[in-house]
């Protein structure tokens, strides 16, 4: 038996739409001899800003961390102790002299 008896014929478009062009261009104008930056330089540029940021970042958490280390191991001789003894006691007299003279 013989199949598809009938004729396949493609569809025709209407006359006005086949006609139709679309109305396109540059969303704006460039100067013709303007420089165009490439893509690279300006991801170039990114990652650079990005790793100074993160040195910059990482060296002041280092700082804090080690400041926060040696916090209270600051062993200080007998002699230093008590010149630093004397001069918090003289800052402590001078705070309180000069909160009175204000008042």
């Amino acid at each position: 038996m013989a199949q598809g008896g009938k004729m396949k014929t493609k569809a025709n478009l209407p006359a006005n739409v086949k006609n139709k062009k679309k109305q396109g261009g540059q969303a704006f104008n460039r100067k013709k001899n303007a420089p165009i930056k490439q893509k690279k330089l300006k991801n170039v540029e990114a990652t650079k800003l990005k790793q100074i940021i993160s040195k910059a970042v990482n060296s002041n958490i280092e700082e804090e961390m080690r400041r926060r280390a040696y916090e209270g191991q600051t062993t200080l001789s007998r002699v230093q102790e008590t010149v630093a003894k004397h001069h918090k006691s003289k800052d402590a007299k001078n705070e309180a002299g000069t909160s009175a003279m204000d008042e």
